[in-house]
């Protein structure tokens, strides 16, 4: 299971307000002990989700494995990859890696997959792919660790971490072959790695950060980038930012409820989404170069989350999750967000990551159904 987020979502169709409230102080004039209090809006949201069609299926699509897939990004409309775990056997799972060559989707057999583990995150960059996940799989009885992998056109090398501990990697982005970072936690301890075209390394972290789960990371150049944190006890989640030289302006919105936050997105240094749950309300924070806002959906019984965000630019972005057992899908056309229904081709449908295809107006979402992966894709039009 990814370590950001839980599978249980429902969707509907309807248009959210893109009116978000300003906060009252930015990250470098914020306390790092103190909570920056959000005025959040309410997005127009139906109050029941409605129930969708399967549609069509695309000749686009991935076939379905027993498992689900967790995360995917594009480079074009030609190369893409989609992560997840295959389940081979009911008690087992093992990490799972998919190519998109722009006519066909195919897995990828390797060694360098270990049994008993998963991929949770995939990043491109010009010259090669990382995938991180963890291997060992506690739930079977054994230590987990960090699972990294580099993944070029069909091969794909495991890369070892000195020092690896008990821990799993939730979340991994690179701007360059030289630049690239992966997020998730050893126990309870955040943890961030960063890799400078030899190795990844531990970077170190604000102590006011404390305890937590790193469940997001998104960078847009060598001196920006974003992380998003829930802390492991009862509070109020972390945003930390990277400005070339170290981890600081430690950030903690508060919104008025308990809440986490599952996914991060940036386009820039003026335009980031992040995104999560309250439990009955989606999460979703944007960052305009001054200060965070806040939206959230109106509150409701089907366990409304956001996982995943992914953006182009400031006037194009993705997010996906759901509700109890239907997919959620957000679409931003830098004005206001609208849902736009998905497929639901099984009696459980989860959107776990999305994807959008450079230069495109299209997109990719994964997750899973019914125990097997799904995969949709964007036309600019449709969900398919």
């Amino acid at each position: 299971m990814r370590p950001s987020s839980k599978r249980r979502c429902r969707a509907g169709i309807l248009t959210v307000a893109a009116v978000m409230a300003a906060c009252t102080a930015s990250p470098s004039a914020a306390s790092p002990q103190a909570a920056v209090r959000l005025a959040c809006t309410t997005l127009t949201v139906a109050s029941t989700p409605g129930a969708g069609p399967s549609g069509p299926r695309s000749p686009l699509d991935m076939p379905s494995v027993p498992g689900g897939l967790f995360d995917i990004a594009a480079r074009s409309a030609s190369n893409a990859w989609a992560v997840g775990a295959a389940l081979p056997t009911p008690a087992r799972s093992r990490a799972l890696a998919a190519h998109w060559n722009g006519k066909v989707w195919r897995t990828v057999n390797s060694r360098a997959l270990p049994p008993e583990s998963a991929l949770n995150a995939v990043a491109l960059f010009p010259g090669g792919e990382w995938a991180v996940g963890e291997a060992g799989m506690a739930q079977h009885g054994r230590v987990s660790r960090e699972l990294i992998v580099r993944l070029t056109g069909t091969a794909v090398r495991q890369v070892q971490v000195r020092g690896s501990a008990e821990s799993g990697l939730a979340d991994v982005v690179a701007t360059s072959a030289a630049n690239a970072w992966a997020v998730g936690s050893t126990g309870i301890t955040p943890l961030i790695l960063h890799w400078n075209g030899t190795a990844w390394k531990r970077a170190p972290l604000p102590a006011a950060v404390g305890s937590g789960f790193v469940t997001g990371v998104a960078a847009t150049s060598a001196t920006n980038a974003w992380a998003v944190m829930t802390p492991s006890a009862r509070g109020t989640p972390r945003i930390v930012h990277w400005n070339g030289r170290r981890w600081g302006d430690v950030v903690r919105p508060a919104i008025g409820m308990s809440y986490d936050l599952r996914g991060v997105a940036a386009t820039s240094a003026k335009n980031a989404w992040a995104v999560g749950t309250t439990g009955s309300r989606a999460v979703i924070l944007h960052w305009n170069g001054r200060r965070w806002t806040c939206a959230l959906s109106p509150k409701i019984n089907d366990f409304p989350h956001l996982n995943a965000v992914s953006a182009s630019s400031a006037d194009n972005a993705w997010a996906v999750g759901g509700y109890d057992t239907a997919t959620l899908a957000l679409h931003w056309n830098g004005h206001k967000w609208k849902q736009v229904m998905p497929p639901q081709p099984g009696q459980v449908n989860l959107l776990e990551g999305v994807g959008v295809i450079p230069q495109s107006g299209h997109a990719w979402a994964v997750g899973s159904t019914d125990h097997a992966t799904l995969m949709l894709h964007w036309n600019g039009t449709a969900w398919h």
